[in-house]
């Protein structure tokens, strides 16, 4: 039947009574499993992590939460900072504490949005830096940089 039809029997489940056969193309088959392997291999999407601060929270809790945070940003989590307030709080502090855990995170994370408030609690979401390759600079602008900054020395000891 397969060689009417111009195709190939393709034993499909060898193991089975009786083998399982198909009559199909054989480089659509191997296409087909090439393409379940790329889809397989992608992986699973990350998940959100949140890491809470109180809003009176003392600096060695803030070092130990830096790190775990640090830890879930090398992994290419993105996290979910949140302060979260119980009973009467004064905005500008939580607003305060959310900038200094920010402070203490410099350079480690980027965001795209503003902290938020999500009831009584303000949150911001931050993800791991993206890795940008940087221009090298080429030798001519180095050169010209360097005349320039050996006649402001010039001038300056004129």
């Amino acid at each position: 039947m397969a060689q009417e039809k111009g195709l190939d029997l393709i034993e499909v489940a060898p193991n089975t009574k009786p083998p399982v056969c198909k009559i199909m193309s054989w480089s659509k088959f191997k296409y087909n499993l090439s393409k379940k392997k790329r889809g397989s291999s992608k992986g699973k999407a990350k998940d959100v992590k949140e890491m809470r601060f109180s809003p009176y929270i003392s600096m060695g809790d803030i070092e130990h939460k830096k790190r775990k945070v640090e830890e879930f940003l090398a992994k290419k989590h993105p996290v979910k900072l949140t302060i979260f307030v119980k009973g009467r709080v004064d905005y500008n502090v939580v607003r305060t504490q959310l900038d200094k855990i920010l402070a203490i995170l410099e350079g480690k994370y980027e965001t795209d949005q503003f902290p938020r408030k999500e009831g009584r609690n303000l949150s911001i979401l931050v993800f791991p830096p993206k890795t940008v390759a940087k221009a090298k600079e080429s030798p001519v602008q180095v050169k010209s940089e360097a005349k320039t900054s050996k006649k402001q020395e010039n001038d300056k000891k004129k």
